[in-house]
């Protein structure tokens, strides 16, 4: 069974890589099993019911496999599915070919019940011509008797054929079982581990959920007028505002540094968690000196919380400019929410499962961001900093 799995993940992989590389419409796992199971449909026979329900089981995991192509045509469960779809595909394959061997059979059981038909006219013949009925009684018995020998052996024949046909047949058969009961096996087996696969995920993602929740009962401690502390579906977002920061600088200041250290003492308890750092400005001031600023403090804050000993790898930060407001920059207050730097926090193992599941949307409740009323000018305050 191992080997049937490797060899079939290797080709659908193989296939995929090989169609990647060309940059080609190649046939993708659900393709190439809808053209395998239409071949297999076509060999089966009007009374092939155990074939017949067999495709339909097939088609059932072919449209599982199309949902999970769509989504990620490389992920585990398309692999799984494709494996499952060619098994039945070979299930079905099997009773096609095993009721294509039992209508043989009927069909020679037919010709040997007309051959013995044939005997019994031969026979009533001969009966006739015993009984006078026949002008040349003595011609006709030698042909009646070279008629039978030539009936006899030719019957003889036959049975020896038919006999040999038979157990043919029937060791055919007995294989086509034997595939069958294998294939069905695996078929189970398959099932039994996708199955175990999804409670493993299920807990795994109970698990990471309550430990994200656990972690964010800690992190509304911090929050206050210039943090913010909030949920959406990529995790925990603490936003802190540019005050916290010298003013047209990534400097970060004392408040805001005690803030992270308390951050960082969460995140070296909770070891499963990464967090992704964005800084983001209004709408003033030019794009690039927007963007190049909100880099900055996005790569003090990582770097700060690295010198209180997270790991480097945990973390990352980009600068998104104004590219990601959350208010309306016609209006001070809106600019003020909009200068910020945002720390998303989730668990590694909903992050991972997220991934592979379909590329990460954007938050639903994200208010949109009005057109741009302000005229550029640099992000400077309106008193001089100290």
């Amino acid at each position: 069974m191992k080997l049937v799995k490797i060899l079939s993940l290797g080709l659908l992989s193989a296939g995929f890589a090989f169609a990647a590389d060309a940059e080609s419409n190649m046939p993708t796992a659900y393709d190439m099993c809808a053209m395998s199971l239409e071949t297999a449909k076509s060999a089966i026979p009007a009374n092939g019911v155990e074939a017949k329900l067999a495709a339909i089981e097939a088609e059932a995991t072919l449209v599982d496999l199309k949902a999970a192509v769509e989504d990620d045509p490389m992920s585990e469960k398309s692999m799984n599915l494709a494996a499952t779809c060619s098994l039945y595909v070979q299930i079905v394959k099997v009773e096609a070919e095993t009721q294509a061997l039992r209508n043989h059979i009927a069909e020679n059981w037919e010709k040997r019940a007309a051959t013995d038909r044939s005997i019994e006219a031969i026979q009533e013949q001969i009966n006739q011509a015993r009984s006078g009925k026949v002008n040349d009684l003595e011609a006709e018995k030698k042909k009646m008797k070279d008629q039978e020998a030539k009936l006899q052996a030719e019957m003889q024949q036959n049975q020896e054929k038919f006999k040999a046909e038979a157990a043919a047949q029937e060791a055919a058969l007995k294989a086509a079982g034997e595939r069958e009961a294998d294939l069905q096996q695996k078929l189970e087996q398959e099932k039994a581990a996708l199955e175990a696969e999804k409670k493993a995920l299920a807990e795994e993602r109970a698990k990471a959920e309550a430990r994200q929740q656990e972690a964010m009962n800690k992190l509304n401690e911090l929050q206050s007028k210039l943090i913010q502390v909030t949920k959406d579906a990529r995790g925990i977002i603490l936003s802190m505002s540019d005050i916290l920061f010298d003013v047209n600088k990534a400097t970060l200041k004392q408040d805001l540094k005690t803030s992270l250290a308390k951050v960082a003492g969460i995140l070296s308890v909770y070891q499963q968690f990464n967090v992704s750092i964005e800084g983001n400005t209004d709408n003033t001031g030019s794009e690039e000196h927007n963007m190049k600023l909100s880099q900055q403090r996005a790569d003090n804050v990582m770097n700060f919380l690295v010198e209180q000993g997270i790991d480097a790898g945990r973390l990352t930060a980009k600068g998104l400019g104004m590219s990601m407001p959350i208010a309306d920059n016609s209006t001070k207050e809106g600019r003020q929410k909009n200068r910020r730097v945002d720390l998303v926090i989730q668990d590694k193992a909903l992050q991972q499962q997220q991934s592979e599941a379909s590329a990460a949307e954007p938050a639903a409740d994200a208010p949109a961001a009005n057109p741009e009323a302000a005229a550029p000018a640099t992000e400077v305050p309106a008193a001089p900093a100290k």
